[in-house]
């Protein structure tokens, strides 16, 4: 490991996982309101220089034995410390991408920490509003419409509660953010509160951050059309995150790959289909 390697943004588990460390070492406790000075961490876990390293999220060789000493020395919730192990073993992997896929257990907690970080958001769905773009109104249509799910009972309360703090996290931060959609979003019945729908959708579309765009009937078939696509850019060099959805599985694609080309391409094609929302709704 040379000082070069460390100036160089690690993969994007790495990069969750520094966040995390941090996070944990500088919470407040009682007495310590600003968490832990990286002095008061004992030597036989780690060095100040080496958790410097560890929370820069640049440093490869971190290993799951000074993770695990490290959230034990903060006393870190159980629940945290399996999805930091799982960010430290992903971090380690020659594919990050691949390893996520076989976490069944995440409820895509790693994804939404990617999302809340990113500088920068593309959205693409074909037939359903971007889940950014989802209101009260439009998820209560989904949940009247939902007569099957293969997921078992859903707790319709706790998801919207989830989904609307999401969205104002995003709202609130300001971040810049491309919403696609396909012309059947908006063609499909939207149900007794459509206008409804439809009134927060244009407020949203209304922030000067947000440009919210429509891919018409007239455009035909294009590459991306299958795909439920969101795409995460950040600032510093971070690689860009890829996370797609289709009906036969979803996860992450690394973007430099075959794969992860064929989407961002399709990005920009789908892009250069797309009218504004406000022209389509005229």
């Amino acid at each position: 490991m040379t000082e070069s390697d460390d100036s160089i943004p690690g993969p994007p588990p790495l990069m969750e996982l520094a966040r995390q460390l941090l996070s944990e070492r500088t919470r407040p406790r009682p007495r310590l309101p600003k968490g832990y000075e990286k002095t008061a961490i004992p030597r036989d876990i780690c060095s100040p220089k080496t958790l410097s390293r560890l929370e820069s999220g640049r440093y490869r060789g971190v290993k799951l034995g000074t993770v695990l000493a490290l959230l034990n020395f903060y006393q870190t919730p159980h629940d945290l410390v399996d999805r930091i192990a799982t960010l430290t073993k992903a971090a380690r992997a020659n594919d990050w991408c691949n390893h996520y896929a076989s976490v069944l257990d995440d409820g895509g907690w790693f994804y939404q920490q990617c999302e809340d970080n990113a500088s920068y958001l593309a959205f693409h769905s074909y037939s359903v509003f971007p889940s950014l773009l989802q209101g009260p109104a439009y998820y209560r249509m989904i949940r009247d419409t939902t007569k099957n799910n293969f997921e078992g009972e859903i707790d319709w309360d706790q998801g919207l509660e989830f989904r609307m703090e999401r969205r104002e996290r995003w709202i609130e931060s300001e971040r810049p953010a491309l919403m696609l959609m396909g012309e059947a979003a908006l063609r499909i019945d939207l149900g007794p509160e459509g206008d409804e729908i439809l009134a927060d959708l244009r407020k949203v579309a209304d922030l000067p951050f947000v440009d919210v765009r429509v891919i018409p009937y007239s455009a035909g078939r294009y590459d991306l059309q299958p795909w439920t696509l969101k795409l995460l850019e950040y600032e510093g060099g971070e690689e860009t995150v890829v996370y797609v959805e289709a009906p036969r599985g979803s996860g992450f694609v690394p973007v430099d790959s075959t794969r992860g080309k064929f989407f961002t391409s399709g990005l920009k094609v789908a892009s250069g289909h797309s009218i504004d929302l406000e022209d389509f709704l005229k």
